[in-house]
């Protein structure tokens, strides 16, 4: 009786395990519908990823959302009244701030996650001694002084590379002229596909919406007008990997074919993370258009070790989903 029971329970462990893997795996490959592949600037037949048998990764840079603000702007027909309105959220880290050995440790979990994820669904994968001892990693860094925190837009973020490693690529446009070549021969010297990924990590969903009705009144002796504006404003805490707000990753063989990979949908960690949602009106700035409306700035809450778990996890739920993407694209 009692070797039954336990062969019952080893039973409903392996099932609950398949279960478990089968809902990882259909994940993975929703996931990955949102990678779109860029062949030259079109999109064409790929020719790298639907062959891909082994990997070089001379370059991981991520970008860590520490602010992120939504904009709208709205016109009336007919009266041509123009309205606009915006909403930042700031992540805290109540801990103390996240130090760069905080984002370095969660972008080489990264890495190595990545490879790991990589072997384990036959893609082999080029050392790191190796890709670095190259010639053309070597003289290759344009890596900013100022990269720690950069401000655009009224976003805010820290940049960080894998393995502290280079930036060969700064997310944008492909190699060309001399470098173009030089990016050839690099790929064809390690016999591998060359691939420089540029992800953006964001810790919150912002949306904002707008309605504005203007009206008029004739009165005895004056023709008077209404404006009514209607504004409302969301944020929830959800750390994924956004669509390419910073930049693209992009992948290079030995023939000098290159494909772009676009986010078209976020990649969401589903990984609670925040211990507070709050409005702070103290980060109100002096807003110089009359016509826009700033809601007050929302912070959230974390730690910072819960911070970076949650980012891990959307990290790898982007491993996983690259992976699921190959094996989608091998079979098509």
């Amino acid at each position: 009786m009692k070797n039954r029971i336990i062969t019952l329970a080893m039973t409903a462990a392996i099932m609950g395990y398949g279960i478990t893997a089968q809902a990882q795996s259909a994940e993975d490959n929703k996931n990955a519908e949102f990678l779109t592949v860029g062949v030259g600037g079109t999109f064409g037949k790929p020719k790298i990823l639907n062959h891909l048998e082994n990997l070089a990764i001379p370059q991981v840079t991520i970008n860590y959302k520490l602010s992120t603000t939504e904009r709208v702007t709205t016109r009336e027909k007919g009266s041509g009244q123009t309205a606009g309105a915006k909403v930042t959220a700031y992540l805290e880290t109540t801990d103390g701030q996240l130090t760069t050995a905080d984002f370095q440790e969660v972008s080489n979990y990264f890495y190595d996650y990545f490879q790991k994820k990589l072997k384990a669904n036959g893609i082999d994968t080029i050392a790191w001694s190796t890709i670095t001892a190259a010639d053309f990693y070597k003289s290759s860094d344009e890596k900013k002084a100022d990269e720690d925190q950069e401000k655009k837009g009224g976003q805010v973020w820290v940049t960080n590379n894998a393995r502290n490693g280079n930036t060969i690529y700064g997310g944008k446009i492909g190699f060309v002229f001399g470098k173009g070549m030089r990016a050839v021969k690099f790929a064809k010297e390690l016999d591998a596909p060359t691939g420089y990924f540029y992800l953006t990590v964001d810790f919150a969903d912002v949306t904002v919406g707008l309605d504005i009705k203007s009206g008029t009144h004739e009165g005895y002796y004056a023709v008077t007008r209404t404006i009514n504006y209607k504004y409302d404003a969301a944020v929830r805490p959800n750390m994924k990997i956004t669509t390419n707000e910073l930049g693209m990753s992009m992948l290079e063989n030995g023939k000098g074919v290159v494909e772009n990979l676009t986010l078209n949908e976020e990649i969401e960690s589903k990984a609670k993370f925040h211990t507070a949602v709050n409005e702070d009106q103290s980060r109100m700035k002096n807003n110089p258009f009359r016509f826009a409306k700033e809601m007050k700035p929302v912070v959230v809450e974390t730690t910072r070790e819960q911070y970076k778990a949650a980012a891990k996890k959307a990290l790898e739920k982007y491993a996983d989903a690259f992976v699921a993407k190959v094996k989608i694209m091998k079979k098509d």
